[in-house]
């Protein structure tokens, strides 16, 4: 709401996971939901690399766009992956704990 920040949450099932599946809907005549499409199930939208190339511009001015995607992109892209990897494993973790 003006404050210079970037939603991470989908846009599609607004960080819910689950959408509203309108064809087998009508079809049943109640809602039936699925694993939203954009995200799938994750609840957040993956960050463009433009995202953290902006950041990583104000640490390294000069950064050509050869070195971004020959360098930075594919290191970054790696690592966010990495990191919704582990998230995935702790939230099974925490299911186990909890139920």
């Amino acid at each position: 709401h003006g404050k210079g920040e970037v939603s991470t949450a989908c846009r599609g099932c607004k960080g819910k996971g689950i959408v509203l599946d309108e064809k087998r809907t009508r079809l049943h005549g109640t809602p039936v939901y699925k694993i939203c499409g954009r995200c799938n199930g994750n609840r957040f939208s993956r960050l463009p690399t433009t995202l953290a190339r902006h950041h990583v511009q104000k640490l390294v001015p000069d950064l050509t766009d050869y070195q971004w995607y020959k360098g930075y992109a594919d290191i970054i892209d790696k690592l966010v992956t990495k990191c919704w990897q582990e998230e995935a494993y702790a939230e099974a973790q925490l299911r186990k704990v909890t139920r």
